[in-house]
């Protein structure tokens, strides 16, 4: 008898098998593999309208007149005062404002010296390893290639192996069956949650693999033998 595949059991093996591979990366630390897999939701992620501007994000600002590129500033960068340098304009505080707040401010500012301007604003990611994300970051410890903190990026949908991944990939003695990703609240309360990713690997469990906030920590222990 023929077996037909659907597209969903199609979709279902080739996670399953994408799982694996990942978890093979990470034991081997390689930095080459891939941080999610290819089918699946999207995370949706924090936009420009709930991320709040302070010191040291940078800002893409373009300022467009019938079409023409009349102010091109690439990287305009949040000073430890909160405010920023911009063309025609000067010196603005911007402590606290979401990038939509400063563009509408900005577009009717410009509009003293342009017809019609149309402002445009965007993140700029610092990718170094001492850059800051608008969207915060999570911090990697204990058996891992290189433990420190991992920037989050816009789409907020880093997950625990993602993280570790990006963090260097396991260590030779760690220990992926007891990951311990700790989380505070609001309120100052932390919660901690412990994490099998041999699990995710071996046996499809994506339930463990969990998406991270800013500011989780996440531990990976040594195996004792």
């Amino acid at each position: 008898m023929r077996t037909y595949w659907t597209d969903s059991g199609l979709r279902f093996v080739a996670r399953r098998a994408w799982l694996a591979a990942l978890f093979l990366c990470l034991l081997a630390g390689s930095s080459g593999c891939r941080s999610r897999p290819p089918f699946g939701d999207i995370a949706v992620g924090a936009s420009a309208e709930t991320v709040k501007l302070r010191p040291g994000l940078v800002l893409n600002l373009a300022v467009l007149v019938a079409g023409k590129k009349e102010v091109n500033e690439p990287e305009v960068q949040v000073s430890d005062g909160g405010t920023i340098m911009v063309p025609l304009l000067g010196e603005l505080d911007v402590s606290d404002m979401s990038l939509d707040d400063l563009q509408g401010r900005l577009t009717a500012r410009y509009m003293k010296y342009y017809v019609q301007p149309q402002v445009i604003m965007s993140f700029v990611r610092n990718t170094s390893d001492e850059g800051i994300s608008p969207w915060g970051f999570v911090t990697v410890l204990g058996r891992v290639g290189k433990p420190g903190r991992i920037a989050l990026p816009a789409t907020r949908d880093m997950t625990v192996s993602g993280a570790i991944q990006k963090a260097g990939g396991f260590a030779p003695s760690a220990k992926a069956t007891a990951i311990l990703v700790t989380r505070s609240s609001s309120d100052g309360k932390t919660e901690s949650r412990t994490i099998n990713l041999y699990a995710v690997g071996a046996a499809g469990r994506l339930e463990e693999d969990i998406v991270l906030e800013a500011n989780d920590v996440v531990f990976v222990p040594e195996a004792l033998f």
